[in-house]
């Protein structure tokens, strides 16, 4: 394959693949005069295979001191 062809061959896959929201297709020099398409995959573009859902914090509970000493800072309080 000449470079011409495979710089078309490259944009027709980029355009009509079904894989095309997901990978790239890069030119490249297979042998010295022969050129040939990779496929080469987007970083951030594939499906999700790690998805954690975070559970609700429980409510925090209510102060134990005596409401004396939580309004008043205490016992030891001026």
């Amino acid at each position: 394959m000449t470079h011409d062809e495979a710089v078309a061959e490259a944009a027709r896959l980029a355009r009509d693949h079904e894989d095309r929201a997901t990978h790239s297709w890069l030119v490249r020099e297979v042998a010295p005069g022969d050129w040939g398409v990779a496929k080469v995959g987007v970083p951030g573009r594939g499906p999700t295979v790690n998805v954690q859902e975070s559970k609700p914090r429980p409510p925090h509970p209510d102060d134990p001191r005596p409401v004396y000493w939580r309004n008043v800072g205490g016992p030891y309080a001026n």
